[in-house]
């Protein structure tokens, strides 16, 4: 037995410890040795504590399997998706956000009724928030609305929940990608979504080295225009002449 098969060992035995306390710090630990793997030992004692009889455990493990494991697969979704009717507030928030996290509509019943909850000014939790922007629901509209935009994460969530925006979005970014790959034919450059983030990112290697932007921001800069946009990611990257870097 290796080290690393050593420590998962010792985290799944404190995974059942007597102790309520120890347990839900292992949940966390666990949460940073899991493979995702079908026979993972790891995944399946953490989706052991989303199960656990204390509150506090639960919330812990929801917390970490949703939110901190960047693992995805049926079983980790069926586990979150247990504890939307948990007792306890905590633990389903924690379970509606992972679960939102990783796109999956069961979510947006409860992100909705928890967005309903604590409309106003100030009341927006930010993890609610951007669960909403990364579920991109326009059912969840109506609730964010009901929120000032200028709070953290409100007018993000807003644009990725509105088709009509989330498509002016991905025509921005696909005319980026274009103009990108015009400026620097043969160029390792590609628009790609994280599974669990709202915005695209622009990657691109540069002598070896991955360069990455949000692309988000990066049309904000440029005032929307994928054109220039693409013109100071070359800027940005250094890879043209200084008499060139004009965006």
């Amino acid at each position: 037995m290796g080290p690393e098969e050593t420590d998962v060992t010792a985290l799944i035995t404190r995974a059942a410890a007597p102790d309520p306390e120890k347990r839900a710090e292992a949940a966390f630990d666990l949460a940073t040795a899991v493979t995702g793997r079908g026979d993972d030992p790891a995944l399946a004692a953490l989706i052991r504590l989303t199960r656990d009889t204390a509150p506090a455990v639960r919330d812990r493990a929801a917390f970490a399997l949703g939110a901190l494991a960047d693992v995805d697969g049926p079983a980790v979704r069926a586990a979150l998706a247990e504890r939307l009717d948990d007792a306890d507030r905590d633990t389903r928030e924690e379970a509606v956000r992972g679960l939102a996290l990783r796109r999956d509509p069961r979510a947006a019943p409860l992100l909705r009724e928890l967005l309903e909850a604590g409309a106003g000014p100030g009341e927006a939790h930010p993890h609610t928030v951007e669960a909403a922007a990364v579920l991109a629901d326009a059912a969840l509209l109506p609730a964010l609305r009901r929120y000032p935009p200028q709070e953290p994460g409100v007018a993000e969530a807003l644009d990725a929940c509105d088709p009509r925006r989330r498509a002016l979005r991905d025509r921005g970014a696909a005319a980026l990608l274009e103009e990108v790959h015009r400026l620097l034919p043969g160029a390792d450059a590609a628009v790609s979504a994280h599974r669990m983030e709202a915005a695209p990112t622009l990657t691109m290697t540069v002598a070896g080295d991955p360069l990455t932007w949000n692309v988000d921001r990066l049309l904000a800069r440029a005032d929307g225009d994928p054109l220039r946009a693409a013109a100071l990611v070359v800027r940005d990257a250094g890879a043209l002449p200084s008499a060139d870097r004009t965006a």
